[in-house]
């Protein structure tokens, strides 16, 4: 990495005038005490969701806030990975990776470190975390073989272990039935301004279907190119990365008998990136090489009340970087995540009893530990009981007791109540604590990573990151308006961050370890509003107020508030979007002030019925109306957002 981008990022700075926002704290309380009071008759298609319990259940009762953005809405998005595909969903906001432009996703103000993300439930490396300003956490699957994302707002852990402080990202894929379907896409984007915003495009393809009696298969694949974007000031620095990905994905599914399926899979995906920098005055080009697959084989089955699941699965991750001009290049490293785990759930009475357990290794691959390897065990047991305590009430909670071969044992609770005040309204809250398990770069007392500027050492005596959180939410309908409300509050304990232990010359040496204690607290507003025939507003209000209670600080690159408006309108074949993301004003890394922006995007469609059961989806649109470019607003933004684009959106299904 280059100097820049190698200084590490302190975790807390100065509030610049914290201020509370008592209306619209007040705005929130209004509408979880009245939500029992009105209503009116449901119309809509339950939304479903299974990363809440494990099972299956109605996104307004499950017991989490949680978001589902299935197929369609991701295609209206033309997103080319998982963080587009889920940018303006309430409670998310951007962090910063300080490298071409990078930015991971942020849940209720924890850092994308603080997100487990999933597919079909089987967890993927956390890369951004173990690997310095990264984001490859985000293209692991073809969007074009997604039925449905699911984003739980939250504390998981209870669940799914370590990496659930912020929440859980569930990508949901599209199953084979009883007849083939496929579907051919294509996007194509152009910049308005030449190598200011570059060129990016994808194609895609997709089909699931019966091969023979019990058997079926699903497979896709996708191409993917984004030209890199120069810095308008200094063209020898760039803003945003390029990137070239081929991606493709294969299950093969058996069921041998009614209620019982088997399947394998794989996924692969080779990605290159490049950027170029400034070192001591020589320019430079980097260049990533980054291979990621995932196997599984999976059985589940269903007896009379009781469901059960097992599973094996393997995930893994290589990089390498390659300098030219004689920079030295980054470590080669390796990932690699071996992982069986199952469960069985039945019904008891009342009751709904889920016990499950998992066994994880962990594996890395780098120059700067003994003997360029570490590997840690992770075991892991839970159980829930979902419990009816009255048709309207019900109560689940959960344990899960996980074992480090390093750390030692963790425990997670959580409980979580659900009211049914009426057939329009929902009232649900609790408790859950959550945890992170040091990485093994972290934990390692021989690391040393000396690859930048300075010195990064691992630490045998940290402890795993942890939090408590509290959260009351509600949910309704009344005539032609949907509300949505919550309020949380999460107390954090041993964040793991750098402590400065010494200064040789102009290197400086770092120990990693557990200094910070914080406290997150905020509100989720939303409305959606059916205006007239075929014509839907909705907005998304996030506030945020983060403090370092030791200190006072705030925690930086956290926007103080963020919102995402949107008006959709439908008539007949043609469909049109006009939809706008403000990100409010925050501290950046080393204090400085970032001001707030706002992002306009518009769209237009127009569906086809074909013969013989095609269907023809055309899209084009603009994004970034208002050509923001963050560096002119602050050169201390770590991010960047592409400039003003237009693109053509084509999709065939059949």
């Amino acid at each position: 990495m280059s100097s820049a981008a190698s200084v590490p990022r302190p975790v807390f700075a100065r509030r610049p005038g914290a201020r509370t926002r008592p209306r619209l704290i007040a705005l929130a309380a209004a509408l979880l005490a009245q939500g029992a009071a009105i209503g009116a008759p449901e119309t809509q298609m339950p939304t479903l969701t299974v990363t809440a319990t494990l099972a299956e259940r109605e996104a307004r009762t499950a017991p989490a806030s949680v978001t589902v953005i299935d197929a369609e809405e991701i295609a209206s998005r033309h997103a080319t990975d998982l963080l587009e595909a889920v940018r303006g969903a309430a409670g998310l906001a951007l962090s910063p990776r300080q490298v071409g432009g990078r930015k991971t996703l942020a849940l209720r103000g924890l850092e994308g470190k603080h997100t487990l993300t999933l597919i079909d439930g089987r967890r993927i490396s956390a890369s951004d975390d173990v690997i310095g300003h990264s984001d490859y956490q985000y293209g692991w699957l073809p969007l074009s073989a997604v039925e449905r994302i699911e984003v739980i707002r939250g504390p998981m852990s209870a669940l799914y272990g370590s990496e659930a402080l912020g929440g859980v990202i569930n990508v949901i894929t599209r199953t084979p039935s009883e007849r083939w379907h496929a579907s051919l896409a294509a996007l194509g984007m152009q910049a308005t301004q030449g190598r200011e915003g570059g060129r990016s495009g994808q194609a895609s393809a997709w089909l699931a279907g019966p091969l023979a009696k019990g058997f079926g298969l699903r497979a896709s694949v996708e191409a993917v190119h984004a030209d890199d974007v120069a810095r308008p000031d200094d063209r020898r620095f760039t803003e945003i990365e390029g990137r070239r990905a081929r991606n493709a994905n294969a299950v093969l599914e058996w069921r041998p008998a009614q209620g019982q399926r088997i399947e394998a899979g794989i996924t692969a995906i080779d990605e290159q990136r490049w950027y170029d920098d400034v070192v001591r005055g020589s320019a430079y080009r980097n260049d990533y090489d980054i291979d990621r697959s995932q196997t599984h084989l999976a059985w589940s089955g269903r007896f009379a009340t009781t469901q059960a699941a097992l599973r094996a699965y393997r995930s893994e991750i290589d990089i390498t970087n390659t300098r030219t001009n004689g920079v030295a290049p980054t470590r080669p490293q390796h990932m690699q995540d071996d992982v069986l785990d199952g469960h069985v759930a039945f019904k008891l009475a009342d009751h709904r009893v889920t016990l499950g357990g998992e066994l994880r290794e962990e594996t890395l691959h780098n120059a700067g530990l003994v003997g360029g390897q570490d590997d840690a065990t992770h075991r892991a047991f839970f159980v829930q009981d979902e419990w009816a305590l009255a048709p309207s009430f019900v109560l689940t909670a959960g344990l899960r007791a996980d074992r480090h071969e390093y750390f030692g044992a963790k425990t997670s609770p959580r409980a979580y109540l659900v009211w049914e005040a009426s057939p329009q309204w929902v009232i649900k809250g609790g408790f859950g604590s959550a945890f992170k398990a040091p990485t093994l770069k972290q934990i390692s007392p021989h690391y040393v990573g000396a690859e930048g500027p300075h010195t990064f050492m691992g630490n045998a005596d940290i402890r795993p990151e942890s939090s408590r959180s509290f959260e009351l939410a509600a949910d309704g309908r009344v005539g032609a308006w949907t509300l949505r409300s919550a309020l949380y509050q999460t107390e954090i304990e041993d964040l793991i961050t750098y402590r400065l232990l010494r200064q040789e010359g102009m290197r400086r040496v770092y120990l990693y370890d557990n200094v910070d204690r914080a406290r997150i607290r905020g509100a989720e507003l939303g409305a959606s509003w059916l205006a007239a025939s075929g014509l839907t507003l909705s907005l998304d209000l996030a506030l945020l107020d983060t403090m370092d209670k030791t200190s006072g600080k705030a925690l930086t690159d956290r926007p103080e508030t963020s919102a995402n408006a949107r008006a959709d309108w439908r008539a007949g074949p043609w469909s049109a979007r006009l939809d706008a993301q403000y990100t409010g004003r925050q501290t950046a890394t080393g204090g400085a002030a970032l001001p707030a922006y706002t992002l306009f995007n518009a769209s237009v469609g127009h569906d086809l019925k074909l013969d013989a059961g095609y269907r023809l989806r055309l899209r084009a649109g603009v994004d970034n109306l208002g050509n923001v470019r963050l560096a002119q607003k602050s050169a201390d933004f770590g991010y960047a957002e592409r400039p003003r684009r237009l693109y053509v959106q084509a999709r065939l299904e059949y």
